[in-house]
């Protein structure tokens, strides 16, 4: 009677071959613009940590992973309380007032169970969260900062792309955390349209400790790390943070922290075209 809400393994193993061809692809157009010299330790370490990120990915795949997993069951849960009469009231030769309220009961409970379990998540993947979220933003503010400054020394590079992947890695865990939100309350607006007034009392007990749940566990969110939940809401605040951060860096762009920073990627992107310089020569 329930369809099954579960994303499929043939899917995830498309995501998944997706974002790996995307990685690969983009690490060897980095190679063909600057080759190595030589293909030592430090190449291969550069490889793997450098843009973008592999860390990236793996933060993104398993967050989001966990999370499809979660929306789905309190979307499985929202569908079995579709499946009740409508307004609980038991129909003859079918379920009675008894029945109906032992079903009320363990959807309640599977969705405590459920919520405890999106608690747990948040808590123990808080502090990545909280430190994927602040390394993209800073990322951003950096990599506009440089399209704008050194536009004519890392003209090659495709930044913008670097700037769509975050984009989208952000809003992806965004979405997903906002689905769960909305799939976790949504069955409280299958409580408040019920009339209780003329439903039996262990129907009327279960609908009201249905609610005193929800009430107890509504603000059980997603949070990184407790510094600020995420949400939809959460898309104004980066964007106000990025208008702001921009700004702050144009304003000190004669800093010698910058000035070192822009410095050390110039020099980064000159030994990198030296090196192609002279593999050309002695190859062409």
């Amino acid at each position: 009677m329930v369809y099954q809400n579960s994303i499929s393994k043939k899917k995830w193993n498309i995501v998944l071959a997706v974002l790996f061809l995307y990685y690969v692809g983009f690490k060897i157009y980095d190679i063909y613009l600057w080759p190595p010299a030589t293909f030592d330790f430090n190449f291969f370490l550069i490889l793997f940590f450098g843009m973008p990120y592999t860390l990236d990915y793996v933060v993104i795949i398993t967050v989001y992973f966990y999370l499809s997993n979660i929306a789905c069951r309190f979307q499985t849960l929202n569908d079995f309380w579709e499946c009740l009469p409508l307004g609980l009231v038991s129909v003859p030769d079918q379920r009675t007032s008894s029945e109906l309220a032992m079903l009320m009961e363990s959807i309640r409970l599977l969705h405590a169970e459920l919520s405890q379990l999106f608690k747990i998540f948040s808590c123990s993947f808080g502090i990545v969260l909280l430190v994927f979220f602040v390394c993209c933003i800073f990322d951003i503010i950096y990599l506009i900062y440089l399209m704008i400054e050194l536009e004519n020394i890392i003209k090659h590079i495709p930044l913008h792309v670097l700037n769509i992947q975050i984009v989208v890695f952000l809003m992806s865990v965004i979405l997903a955390a906002t689905s769960i939100n909305e799939k976790k309350i949504k069955i409280v607006s299958y409580l408040r349209l019920i009339p209780i007034s003329k439903l039996p009392v262990e129907i009327k007990t279960q609908i009201k400790m249905f609610l005193y749940q929800i009430s107890l566990l509504n603000s059980d969110e997603i949070t990184a790390f407790g510094f600020f939940n995420i949400n939809l809401n959460l898309v104004v605040s980066i964007i106000m943070l990025l208008m702001t951060g921009f700004s702050t860096i144009m304003q000190m762009k004669n800093h010698p922290i910058i000035l070192t920073m822009v410095e050390n990627t110039q020099m980064f992107h000159k030994n990198w075209k030296n090196v192609y310089a002279k593999n050309y020569s002695k190859h062409g």
